[in-house]
């Protein structure tokens, strides 16, 4: 074990990320134990200056792109392959590891219709795994919903790495890769009776094995304060400790903890890629130097850019004697940015650095074509097998109990009426909003029969009176001016529960207040990202629904266009 000084941890780790070289012998399903003694290598003091780079991905979760919901979702199998083709053209040598937390969405299992598209969507994933070149993958507890075999057989040609969650056959207990010319020992840990002993153990024999750098895959189960715990625990044995799983992989947001060790932390669901570089002087370091990088400090001007644009905008909608406040805000982040664009990073001779850039993986990274085959496969697979699936379960839903409500739908095929019945002003505003064309949304994109999608674009799901069958969206009423076929759309009954008590005895037994609460069902942070209340809730909410019409109006939203997404777009770029 060789010492290092404070922030020399953190650029030995980020060495250890590196992928796809020699590899130790595996560790046959067992937890956490270490590996087998090796002869040791020549000291690092020996070494020449090296440099490499290391990319990341870690707690997709079982998403393989994003929904589509929103216009500018980030993330995606195809993006991350075209990203890291780009990123090899200008680093050969580049290792790409993937941090674990792959497959599944939940460590539970799901049954029935949707199990299976869980299977078929995990399965997907590994062979991503394999077209991304991925020199190892660590296993986390999201990987196991299926269990330990399930994880063996999709490995494909991809290394695995024993978390400590259940023995895996032909897991490893550590791994050493290079990163460009940079020899790195990776491990994962965190989930086994003792992490702590496991890593320095498996770190040791990592580094007489020849590592110039170790870095930790951590899945520790209390989140990033833990993973913080674990790296103060081995400081000395990781330099780099790079977090594996998320809590919520859809709102966990990118981080850095200079350490020591440094812990790193990237954004789950695939929405971006963590790439480090690395640069080793000549000999043992003296010690690690975080740099930011120019990529990073561009993109804090441009947060600060993004500021100053909006308590300007803010200030011209102020009321005059809060205007002064505002130009001295405004005047104290210029300011701020100023100093940030005159700093030149310097680091002092002698120490291992580490640069690290969160890369969002936004429609503007593209599709690699061969990766986009592969999920147009899974998509096709998809729409098949469900329908298959569809015709062995019953034709309608369950009846309701005695006394408990069941949708009608907007129109009405049976003896109770539908909304538009007693409520023709709101239904003539509801075709005029986007919820009366959410299952164009999903046909336009083919994704109509996924069971992950179809549940926020119908009226009902799964509940009596509602639609139980994705073969079966249309039955029902004939639906208002062309839109809510069946239970086809976002329906009245989506918002205000399900209606056929209050259409028997009207004006009871209906919500008329929508709290945000309702909304997020839907409008979670993996499908809506961008989703705010009060900005969403105009184009839903007008004349002739929520708000009295005047003589002679016709009903319509308070905001018009094609809806929230695109016409907010610009507005909430960057203010995430």
């Amino acid at each position: 074990m060789r010492p290092r000084p404070r922030l020399a941890a953190v650029a030995a780790c980020l060495l250890a990320l590196a992928v796809g070289c020699r590899q130790a012998p595996p560790a046959a399903g067992a937890r956490e134990e270490a590996p087998p003694a090796a002869q040791a290598k020549p000291a690092a003091a020996a070494a020449a200056a090296v440099s490499g780079t290391l990319v990341f991905k870690a707690s997709t979760a079982g998403q393989i792109v994003p929904c589509g919901c929103s216009p500018d979702q980030r993330g995606g199998l195809p993006r991350a392959a075209a990203e890291l083709k780009k990123l090899r053209a200008a680093s050969p040598g580049l290792a790409y590891v993937e941090a674990g937390d792959l497959l599944f969405e939940s460590p539970l299992p799901r049954r029935g219709p949707l199990g299976a598209q869980a299977e078929l969507k995990a399965r997907t994933l590994a062979r991503g795994e394999e077209m991304l070149g991925a020199a190892a993958r660590a296993i986390g507890v999201r990987d196991l919903a299926l269990g330990a075999q399930f994880v063996a057989e999709t490995r494909g040609n991809v290394p695995l790495l024993d978390a400590g969650a259940a023995p895996v056959v032909g897991a490893r207990a550590a791994l050493l890769v290079k990163a460009g010319e940079v020899p790195v020992g990776v491990l994962a840990a965190g989930l086994g009776p003792d992490p702590a002993q496991t890593v320095r153990a498996r770190a040791a024999q990592l580094r007489r094995d020849g590592a110039r750098a170790v870095v930790l895959l951590a899945h520790p189960r209390g989140g990033w304060q833990e993973a913080r715990q674990l790296a103060q625990a081995t400081l000395g044995e990781v330099d780099l400790v790079i977090l594996g799983h998320l809590d919520d992989p859809a709102t966990d947001p990118n981080r850095a903890d200079p350490g020591p060790p440094v812990v790193l932390s990237v954004e789950g669901h695939g929405q971006s890629l963590l790439r480090v570089d690395l640069q080793l002087p000549a000999g043992a370091p003296t010690g690690v130097f975080l740099a930011q990088g120019e990529a990073g400090k561009q993109a804090e001007l441009k947060e600060l850019d993004d500021r100053i644009a909006r308590l300007r905008q803010q200030a011209r909608g102020a009321p005059e004697d809060m205007r002064p406040l505002y130009a001295d805000k405004i005047r104290e982040v210029e300011q701020r940015r100023a100093q940030l664009a005159s700093v030149q990073q310097a680091a002092p001779a002698g120490s291992l650095v580490i640069t690290p850039t969160f890369i969002p993986l936004g429609p503007e990274v593209g599709d690699e074509p061969d990766v986009h085959a592969l999920v147009a496969a899974y998509d096709e697979q998809v729409a098949e097998m469900n329908l298959r699936l569809a015709k062995q379960q019953p034709e309608t839903c369950p009846p309701p109990r005695r006394g408990e409500p069941a949708f009608t739908g907007i129109s009405s095929a049976g003896r109770v009426k539908g909304c538009a019945e007693c409520h023709e002003s709101q239904s003539q505003f509801w075709a005029k909003t986007g919820h009366s064309h959410a299952y164009d949304t999903l046909v336009s994109v083919r994704k109509q029969f996924s069971l992950d999608c179809v549940r926020c674009h119908v009226t009902g799901w799964q509940q009596p009176g509602g639609v139980c069958r994705i073969d079966r969206t249309e039955v029902g009423g004939r639906g208002f001016e062309g839109r809510g076929k069946g239970r086809q759309d976002v329906q009245c009954e989506m918002c205000h529960g399900p209606g056929s008590e209050h259409a028997k005895d009207p004006p009871g037994h209906i919500s008329t207040e929508v709290p945000t609460a309702v909304c997020v069902r839907c409008h979670e942070a993996a499908n809506s990202p961008h989703f705010d209340d009060g900005r969403y809730r105009p184009f839903i909410v007008g004349p002739g629904h929520g708000r009295p019409l005047k003589p002679g109006e016709k009903p319509h939203p308070m905001a018009s266009g094609s809806g929230p997404n695109e016409a907010l777009k610009a507005s909430l770029k960057g203010m995430q």
